[in-house]
């Protein structure tokens, strides 16, 4: 009876999943700066690839209410990537550098204009999951929980969080923590997707050491701390860059899509463009850009749903659509053998194919019986 009452008051003493969260908040604003190495791995419907990554970051100053980024600094140290393989990212809150050694160019702006660049520059393959787009607006009324207490109780009201045992991570025990979507509260192209999310907190740190989202119709992804280190400072010049001679330096705003009429991306291609001769019911086109040398037409549909057809010289060393994976499906499109990709509930589709030197994407909220309708139909 003894040790039944001891160990029934040592399982009481232990802190809930909800004070795991409250804490890893709290601790969260006691930061001032960090170093970690972070251990990630992809494997998604559009992306397939993992890698080590190094960050240095120092927290920004509060303006007026809003969070400003502060200064960082990120090396990709090893990946399965060869494109990415030794690039560096580095902002002094200013600036901000892109390298890559691949193709030795560096591309500058200020943080605001790579934001920008990376939200409107998405791969086409993007559109396989953009429903966190779509969801967009429907949280703009959001308010900012002041506390952790607050912020843990509105996330709460989303998820169902639980313990499931502990691991050693980072050199230290971490608590599992499962964070389960509630049907009623999450949105439905949200549940259409699925999966669960994981969450391991250091017990002695109370920092989030891993993640990981596991379950869901598109894929997984996890990231791991391999070792880190929090305020112990850090030497300001590793937040400024020097670019590499012989370098090409490109800027964010010069690699900005420009909308163009369907005679001005005739005239700008390096290629005869095709367009659809067929499209699904009430589909209409709403924009042309060109892309990094590819022309994309976008599409909307009545019901809300979007799709687009993109068109480029074939590039072997491109990620843009190098898509191919253990995911894809082989298929006869216009009498070649392309690649197509279809979501669980077979409402989305990624196919693409080559002929000659040019290689073509169709991807979005297609079947995949009107993808290739869509394919045979261009001229």
């Amino acid at each position: 009876i003894l040790s039944a009452a001891l160990v029934s008051g040592f399982i009481l003493m232990q802190p809930s999943a909800q004070d795991i969260l409250v804490q890893t908040l709290e601790t969260a604003k006691t930061i001032t700066d960090g170093h970690a190495i972070v251990a990630i791995d992809l494997d998604t419907i559009e992306e397939n690839a993992s890698g080590t990554i190094e960050i240095w970051a120092v927290r920004g100053e509060d303006s007026d209410d809003q969070h400003q980024l502060g200064a960082f600094r990120m090396e990709v140290l090893e990946t399965t990537k060869e494109k990415a393989q030794g690039a560096v990212i580095v902002s002094d809150c200013e600036t901000l550098w892109a390298y890559s050694p691949a193709e030795n160019k560096v591309f500058v702006g200020t943080p605001e204009e790579a934001q920008a660049f990376i939200t409107e520059n998405e791969s086409m393959a993007a559109e396989f999951g953009k429903a966190h787009q779509d969801y967009e607006g429907k949280t703009s009324d959001f308010n900012h929980p002041e506390t952790a207490e607050d912020a843990v109780a509105k996330l709460l009201e989303y998820f169902n969080a639980s313990k499931s045992g502990s691991e050693n991570l980072a050199g230290e025990t971490a608590n599992q923590l499962i964070m389960e979507p509630i049907a009623e509260q999450m949105p439905q192209e949200y549940i259409a997707v699925g999966g669960v999310l994981n969450l391991w907190v250091g017990q002695d740190s109370n920092l989030p050491l891993a993640v990981s989202y596991t379950g869901g119709s598109m894929g997984e992804f996890s990231a791991s701390i391999l070792e880190y280190q929090i305020n112990t400072g850090i030497d300001q010049a590793l937040f400024t860059f020097e670019i590499p001679a012989g370098a090409e330096i490109v800027t964010f705003a010069d690699l900005e899509p420009q909308s163009l009429t369907l005679e001005e991306a005739a005239a700008n291609a390096a290629f005869d463009l095709m367009t659809p001769m067929e499209l699904p019911d009430g589909a209409t086109l709403v924009d042309i850009q060109e892309v990094r040398g590819a022309i994309v037409q976008r599409y909307t549909k009545p019901e809300g749903g979007s799709f687009s057809i993109a068109q480029a010289v074939f590039d072997a060393d491109s990620d843009e659509f190098n898509t191919p994976s253990a995911d894809s499906q082989p298929v006869e499109v216009r009498g070649t053998t392309g690649s197509i990709r279809i979501s669980e509930d077979g409402a989305q589709v990624l196919l693409t194919w080559t002929e000659g030197e040019l290689v073509y994407l169709i991807a979005g909220d297609l079947t995949a019986e009107d993808a290739l309708l869509l394919a045979e139909s261009l001229q």
